[in-house]
């Protein structure tokens, strides 16, 4: 029996990693529903299970692999597809690892419905085959493969309140611990009919926030040369009719400029939070990391944002025990976290990465002194949230309500503009709309607020 016999088709899908594979795996969604087939949950038998894979790490690697064989298990007759940046950097590998019957590259995930219900390949559900798929009428053509991996497009965005738009892809950084730059290519920018049209679909199915998200977002427009930016983007976006609000989900220091800071600081429904990476507060560290920033400038961006606007949120990206650094060069780095006053840390141990150039540097820090420092960046994170979100005390957040009460107070929850999250009394006509709500209690751990009904506010 082949899937394209006349049968009720399912499929589950499993994404690791990070947002612009989640909008990937929502892509691939919609393009296998239009084909006839029904999602189930990945826990119960499917026809098709799609793993979306990161690469990230080694332990990313590793998680990717266990979830084919957990799945093999389960399901042994199932089609198992592997696609994403893990399939990208070593497809050999997966193509050994028993009832994997498709392993998708980029240039090939916009045409992943017609490779597993047939139409570009045949299917084999009970012979053990495993191929590594490329489209054979594919060209090598840079601005073809440009192109298709924009071809997936999104009008929902499944199990989210919020909605992702990946308007880049690609990386030009070439940080010395990440394998992305190699595994996605260069930059590429989607163009601007496009985003503008999936952002309208957007907010015509309901989303009242949408991020923009890439690799490396703040290049966007950077090898079109057009005069287009993230700017642009975000100017002409928040001017759509309809437009909740837009935030960006990451941006290098080094890319935030006059413009955009007066942009966000003029623009009501674009979010006043960013997320810088920092990495390191050590400048040493940074230049053998091969970021483009000194900590001293860091700080220097963080400053003009708060001095053209009120209480922005900092969240960022630290890596603990990258090899080489000294017990002084991690004291820099909380030194310089403590200066950000950050309201979220997204804390990262150095991984060895096969194929970067850190895998090759010499003195890596031993497990336990990474672990260590680990937790003791934890705890100074735990410290400064506490310390940003008291800032909002007895004032009115601007929150997004989630479709889903808080596990803990079976309460309304949501984000703020400033990505609070604040637990609130309210009924369930809120969910999926933003509501002002007073911000009454505070903790190391929780916000809590009052629904600020019929009430003017800023």
């Amino acid at each position: 029996m082949t899937l394209t016999e006349n049968h009720s088709r399912t499929c589950a899908f499993i994404t690791l990693g990070c947002k612009v594979n989640q909008y990937e795996t929502q892509a691939l969604r919609e393009s296998l529903i239009a084909k006839g087939f029904m999602e189930v949950s990945p826990e119960i038998t499917a026809d098709v299970y799609v793993i979306n894979t990161c690469t990230v790490t080694s332990a990313s690697d590793e998680k990717s692999r266990n979830y084919i064989k957990q799945l093999k298990k389960m399901s042994p007759r199932s089609s198992i597809v592997v696609t994403g940046c893990y399939a990208e950097s070593d497809a050999e590998t997966i193509k050994k690892i028993d009832g994997v019957s498709h392993v998708i590259t980029k240039a090939d995930e916009a045409s992943l419905a017609e490779i597993i219900t047939g139409a570009e390949s045949r299917y084999y559900p009970q012979s053990g085959f495993s191929q590594s798929y490329r489209l054979r009428n594919s060209l090598t053509d840079a601005q073809t493969q440009k192109d298709s991996i924009f071809r997936l497009k999104i009008s929902h965005f499944q199990g989210h309140t919020k909605a992702f738009l990946k308007i880049e892809d690609g990386c030009d950084m070439y940080c010395s611990y990440c394998i992305i730059p190699y595994v996605r290519g260069n930059i590429r920018s989607r163009k601007w009919q496009d985003i503008q049209e999936e952002a309208k679909r957007l907010i015509q199915n309901g989303y009242k926030e949408i991020i923009l998200t890439g690799i490396h977002l703040g290049a966007y427009g950077k090898e079109t040369q057009n005069g287009v930016s993230l700017v642009t983007i975000l100017e002409k976006l928040s001017d759509l009719s309809g437009m909740g609000r837009i935030r960006l989900s990451s941006i290098e220091a080094n890319e935030i400029t006059p413009e955009l800071i007066d942009l966000v600081a003029d623009k009501k429904n674009i979010c006043p939070h960013f997320h810088i990476p920092l990495q390191s507060g050590d400048n040493v560290i940074l230049k053998r990391m091969n970021r483009k920033y000194t900590a001293e400038h860091y700080l220097e961006i963080l400053d003009t944002i708060r001095a053209k606007i009120r209480l922005p949120s900092f969240t960022t990206d630290v890596m603990a025990g990258f090899p080489g650094e000294t017990e002084e060069q991690f004291e820099n780095t909380v030194n310089v976290c403590r200066k950000a006053g950050y309201c979220r840390m997204h804390i990262f141990p150095f991984s060895i990465r096969k194929g970067t150039p850190a895998a090759e540097m010499q003195n890596h820090c031993p497990p336990q002194i990474i672990r260590q420092r680990k937790n003791l960046l934890k705890t100074h994170a735990d410290t400064l949230a506490f310390a940003y979100k008291k800032l909002f005390f007895n004032s009115v957040a601007e929150v997004l309500v989630e479709t889903e009460r808080d596990g803990k107070t079976d309460k309304l929850c949501g984000y703020s503009e400033r990505y609070i999250k604040v637990i609130f009394d309210g009924p369930d006509a809120l969910k999926n709309s933003i509501v002002p709500v007073i911000i009454e209690k505070v903790t190391p751990s929780d916000v809590y607020g009052k629904f600020y009904e019929n009430e003017t506010h800023e």
